[in-house]
């Protein structure tokens, strides 16, 4: 059965939290330096091959969106039947996510391959870089069932309260690709990052195929571990290979019906994200080149917060599968202010040293200092941010997913995009007031979320 919880001080309900989401922060920190040295490995082969897979990766993250529908469904289901300690269906569950997930991914695989060329060619007409996206492409599309499955295999670890497996198996399959990548795509490799060797190692010289082939092999490692240790017996939840061999219509349509405003949550948010990257273009490359730095930057600030989401997902889960209402409402309130806490911290860092942080991606004195003003306001909009991503825990937790396709939309396509139309289409004000529609836009999501917590529907959501 799970421990989570079992004291209602704040004190324990915060060691509880910090217990499941460090392990999750470390993973998820880890995975994201991976994925810039995985780049910069990439553009120090060309600078045509890291737009044609900077392109692919844009289309995969639209193609993916069917992974979020059963991922987001799949931590509530799992959650809330461990939690009342119904293991039977815990492992039922987890079985069907993945089998789920893996015809979810046969489809995915199977509309990219389709609509792959003609959207490279969308985006651009150089044949080089065209070339460079589809030897990237492909390899990664077709392992697009393993890459599916990996990330349930992490789920069903995190919601039965073990975090510290996954992590460990991310670093180790991190490591590989990160030692992998150089080998692969180079002919011979003299430097690794700011050392240089005092020999040449010699590599295969594959290109960006090269480094989708570093990919899919750490992914394979880390699905096959995980997989190993699922039906081995030796964890909290175990599955078997019969129990793969089909679908439960029951489960599966569930899977569905719950994960769909998260799957249509995220369409929405990236489609919205393209259409505010073509109104920041306006201002010309250097704003566009900024924005980008600009997501990275939140995006390796915000980590430790998404740990905490996650965590507080599971434990809240926990609860409401033991009908523990006052509990998960005090955890969610617990989460909320740490995780306002943290980011706060991390906004004060950030507001002191912008200029540090801008040179690690430019070089350009000039450049930095147009971007010292969007780093400090897009700082400032992670404390309300951080408030609602601790807030969003009871929506993850309890299967009540479309408060969080309702605080997208309201956010992004009523406040910032209207926002961002005024101010760049019709008054032509400085790109400095245009990173203000952030710190809207989070308020508004702030909002929005905050409404649907007090209405409570969340509360007597069962799944």
């Amino acid at each position: 059965m799970s421990d989570v919880v079992k004291s209602t001080t704040k004190r324990d309900i915060a060691s509880q939290l910090w217990n499941l989401a460090y392990p999750t922060m470390i993973a998820m920190a880890l995975q994201s330096f991976y994925d810039m040295v995985d780049m910069a490995w990439i553009g120090q082969y060309s600078q045509a091959a890291v737009s044609g897979v900077t392109i692919f990766s844009v289309l995969l993250q639209m193609f993916t969106i069917l992974n979020e529908v059963a991922g987001a469904s799949s931590v509530a289901m799992i959650s809330q039947s461990f939690g009342r300690n119904d293991i039977e269906r815990t492992k039922i569950i987890a079985e069907q996510t993945i089998t789920f997930k893996i015809v979810l991914a046969i489809i995915s695989a199977v509309l990219l391959s389709i609509f792959i060329k003609p959207l490279i060619r969308f985006y651009t007409s150089d044949e080089q870089v065209i070339q460079h996206a589809l030897d990237y492409g492909w390899l990664r599309i077709f392992f697009l069932p393993l890459a599916f499955s990996s990330y349930s295999v992490n789920t069903i670890f995190r919601c039965t309260d073990d975090t510290k497996t996954p992590m460990k198996i991310m670093i180790f399959s991190g490591f590989i690709n990160f030692v992998l990548d150089p080998i692969f795509i180079f002919d011979n490799i003299n430097k690794l990052g700011f050392i240089t060797l005092p020999f040449t190692i010699h590599g295969l010289g594959l290109g960006p195929f090269g480094a989708a082939l570093a990919t899919v092999i750490s992914i394979t490692i880390s699905f096959l571990i995980g997989f190993v240790l699922l039906i081995s017996h030796r964890k909290a939840i175990s599955i078997s290979i019969p129990g793969l061999l089909h679908l439960n219509k029951r489960v599966d349509f569930d899977l569905l019906r719950i994960g769909i405003p998260s799957g249509f949550n995220l369409f929405v948010r990236q489609f919205f994200m393209t259409l505010m990257m073509k109104l920041i273009s306006q201002y010309g490359d250097v704003a566009t080149a900024l924005s980008g730095v600009g997501a990275k930057i939140s995006g390796l600030a915000l980590v430790p917060l998404f740990g905490f989401n996650m965590a507080g997902a599971t434990i809240i889960g926990h609860h409401l599968g033991r009908n523990e209402t006052d509990e998960a409402k005090r955890t969610a309130v617990i989460a909320a202010c740490v995780c306002c806490i943290l980011a706060s911290s991390i906004t004060l860092i950030i507001l002191a040293f912008p200029k540090s942080i801008l040179s690690f991606f430019f070089t350009d004195p000039e450049v930095i200092n147009e971007g010292v003003s969007m780093v400090r306001i897009l700082a400032v909009s992670f404390v309300p941010l951080s408030f609602t991503v601790g807030l969003q825990t009871v929506f993850s937790g309890s299967g009540h997913t479309r408060p969080l396709l309702y605080s997208t939309i309201g956010s992004t396509w009523l406040v910032q995009l209207p926002c961002l139309f005024i101010m760049v289409v019709v008054l032509h004000l400085p790109l400095v007031v245009v990173w203000f529609s952030y710190i809207l836009a989070e308020l508004a999501h702030f909002i929005i979320c905050v409404y649907h917590y007090k209405k409570g529907v969340w509360l007597v959501k069962r799944v």
